[in-house]
């Protein structure tokens, strides 16, 4: 008996072949800071992957805390281990900052899917 993949053990749909035509090049920076000499230094690094990005849907913003319901929203879909984010990380995206505030990770269906809050701007 020959060993069989994950999602079909499980009877998850692949998604591959939909994401596949869904997705395109993009690219965002993944920022880190530390504290050098005292003050606080940014290091970006710019991460390619096959993605799809879009507004975050209206219901699940209104789920989201009161406070963060009129900020800006992103959704990302992109195939398991394409990226490596997690929750609270910072990126940059089209110039603008956002933060990870939610990892959904679909490993039986072949994607990842995370959604970003725009970091406040004074």
């Amino acid at each position: 008996m020959s060993a069989k993949p994950l999602n079909l053990l499980s009877g998850m749909p692949q998604l591959g072949g939909a994401l596949a035509g869904w997705q395109k090049p993009l690219s965002l920076k993944k920022r880190v800071q530390r504290v050098e000499n005292g003050l606080v230094v940014y290091c970006d690094s710019v991460l390619g992957f096959r993605g799809a990005v879009q507004p975050l849907s209206p219901e699940s913003i209104a789920l989201k805390p009161e406070g963060q319901r009129s900020w800006k929203w992103l959704q990302i879909h992109c195939q398991n281990g394409t990226l490596a984010l997690a929750t609270d990380d910072q990126i940059v995206f089209n110039g603008q900052e956002f933060k990870i505030m939610a990892v959904l990770d679909y490993i039986l269906n072949g994607y990842v899917e995370y959604h970003a809050v725009a970091e406040y701007q004074p």
